[in-house]
C-alpha cells in the first residue's frame, strides 16, 4: 500500500524541525565545557522508537480490530544549574517526528532553597503543541496546544508545623474543537498545614479552590471546593501505614445540562514484617453523589482492595503475590460488579537490567438484576488476564533500550462481547 501523499508531507515537515533541533542539541552537547563554566550542565538524547495500540472486540456480530502504531525519533535535552545553590533551574526541551503526528514540549522549573535544604518556592511550567500528520489513523486528531503553570511556597518552616500555598493554571486548545475533544482552562489555589520534615509520622491538612471554564461550552463550567488529609508512619522498621482523603464539592453553571455532585476518595495502606515476608493490605474507596440522578450521571461506589505478601527486594528480585477484590454500587441499571482476583509481580534494579513484571488474572460478576432488563443486560460477566511489562537495559554508558508492553483480554459469558486491550512501546536511547 502507497502511503498518502499528506502522511509523506508530515513526515518531512516533522523530520525538518527535528534536524534543526538535532544541530541545536548536538551544539549544546559539544559546547558542554563552556555551559559548565557558566553554571549550567547539559545532556542530550537522541532515540527512535515504536509504539502500537491494538483493540479488538465485536461490532454487530463481526470481530472487529482497530489499530495504531506509530515510528518516530524523540530529541531531548536536559540542562541543570550546579546542585546545592540557592537558586535551582531545569529546563527540558523535547521533540519528536513520528509517522503519525509531530510533538513538541518544553518543561522547565525553578526552585529556591534560603538554606540550602528543603525548597522553599518551586515554580514549574510546561508547554506542548501536536500537529497530527493528515493520513493519521488517530480517530481524535485535532491539533492542539496546551500549557501549565503551577507553584508551591512554604511558609513559617522549622519547628513541627509548617504553612504551604499553591497555585495552578493551565489551558488547552484545538484547531477543531469537538465534543470529545473541548477547549478548556483550568485554575486553582490552596493553602494547607504540613508537618516538618525528617519524621516517622507525616501529616497535611489543606483546603483548596480551583474553577474550570469551557469557552464554547460555558453551561458546564464548573467551581470546585475540596479539603485533602493525609497521614503517614514511615519507621525504618515495623509497622507502616499511610492515609489520604479528599472531599471536593463540584458546582456545574447549569445544572440542567450537568448534574452538580460530591465526590469522596480515601486510600489507605498498611504494611509489616512477618518473618521472612512483609504482610501489605491496602484499600482504595471512591464515592460520586449527584444532586440528581439521570442518563450516565448516577451515583456510584467502587471499593478496591488488596492484600499480598513481598519478600526479597534487598539485594535482589522484589517478589509479590496475593489477592484482590473490587466492587461497584451503581443506581444505574447493570453496572453494579463484584469482581476477584490473585495477583502477582516482581521487580529488579541492577545497574544494567531494570525489571517490573506483573500479573492478575481474576473474574468480574455483574448484578444479576439487570438480567430483568427488557433491553437486555448492558454488561456481561467475563474473566480477564491482565499483564504488565516495564523494563530498562543499559546496553552500554550511552545506550538504552527501553520498553512497555500492556495486555488486558477478556473472556465474556457471551462470546460477542469478548474484547482485547494492547499496547506496546519500544524505544532506543543514546545519550550525547
Amino acid at each position: 500500500m502507497t502511503p498518502a501523499r499528506g502522511q509523506f508531507a508530515g513526515i518531512a515537515h516533522g523530520a525538518g524541525i527535528c534536524g534543526a533541533v538535532a544541530l541545536l542539541v548536538l551544539s549544546c552537547g559539544a559546547a558542554a565545557g563552556s555551559t559548565e563554566s557558566a553554571g549550567w550542565r547539559w545532556t542530550a538524547t537522541a532515540s527512535p522508537g515504536y509504539d502500537t495500540f491494538v483493540q479488538r472486540y465485536s461490532l454487530a456480530l463481526d470481530d472487529t480490530v482497530e489499530s495504531v502504531s506509530e515510528f518516530d525519533l524523540a530529541l531531548v535535552a536536559e540542562g541543570r544549574t550546579p546542585a546545592g545553590g540557592r537558586h535551582g533551574w531545569t529546563v527540558r526541551p523535547h521533540l519528536s517526528a513520528g509517522s503519525e503526528r509531530t510533538r513538541g514540549q518544553l518543561d522547565w522549573e525553578y526552585v529556591l532553597r534560603p538554606d540550602a535544604l528543603a525548597p522553599a518556592l518551586r515554580v514549574a511550567g510546561s508547554a506542548q503543541a501536536v500537529r497530527y500528520n493528515d493520513a493519521t489513523a488517530y480517530n481524535l486528531s485535532s491539533d492542539h496546544a496546551e500549557g501549565a503553570l503551577s507553584a508551591r511556597w512554604q511558609l513559617g518552616r522549622g519547628g513541627a508545623a509548617a504553612w504551604e500555598a499553591r497555585a495552578s493554571a493551565s489551558t488547552l486548545r484545538y484547531a477543531d474543537p469537538s465534543e470529545l475533544e473541548p477547549q478548556r482552562s483550568d485554575w486553582s489555589a490552596g493553602f494547607a498545614a504540613v508537618s516538618a520534615a525528617g519524621c516517622d509520622d507525616r501529616w497535611r491538612a489543606g483546603l483548596r479552590y480551583g474553577q474550570r471554564t469551557y469557552p464554547d461550552t460555558t453551561e458546564i463550567d464548573r467551581a470546585a471546593l475540596g479539603l485533602d488529609l493525609a497521614w503517614s508512619h514511615d519507621p525504618f522498621d515495623g509497622l507502616a501505614w499511610r492515609v489520604d482523603g479528599r472531599s471536593e464539592r463540584r458546582r456545574v453553571r447549569v445544572s440542567a445540562v450537568r448534574p452538580s455532585a460530591w465526590s469522596h476518595v480515601l486510600d489507605g495502606e498498611a504494611s509489616a514484617p512477618a518473618g521472612a515476608v512483609r504482610a501489605v493490605v491496602a484499600a482504595s474507596l471512591e464515592c460520586w453523589r449527584y444532586d440528581d440522578e439521570w442518563g450516565a450521571y448516577a451515583d456510584q461506589t467502587r471499593l478496591e482492595s488488596r492484600a499480598t505478601v513481598r519478600t526479597g527486594g534487598v539485594f535482589g528480585p522484589l517478589w509479590e503475590l496475593g489477592v484482590v477484590r473490587e466492587s461497584l454500587e451503581s443506581h444505574s441499571a447493570g453496572e453494579s460488579y463484584a469482581q476477584w482476583g490473585a495477583c502477582g509481580g516482581v521487580e529488579t534494579y541492577g545497574e544494567t537490567l531494570t525489571l517490573m513484571l506483573t500479573l492478575e488474572v481474576g473474574r468480574r460478576d455483574y448484578d444479576e438484576a439487570a438480567a430483568d432488563d427488557l433491553l437486555g443486560a448492558l454488561y456481561t460477566d467475563f474473566t480477564y488476564v491482565e499483564v504488565g511489562l516495564n523494563l530498562s537495559w543499559t546496553l552500554s554508558d550511552r545506550l538504552r533500550l527501553d520498553g512497555m508492553v500492556q495486555y488486558l483480554p477478556e473472556s465474556h459469558a457471551a462470546d460477542e462481547d469478548d474484547q482485547s486491550l494492547g499496547f506496546g512501546s519500544l524505544r532506543l536511547g543514546y545519550r550525547f
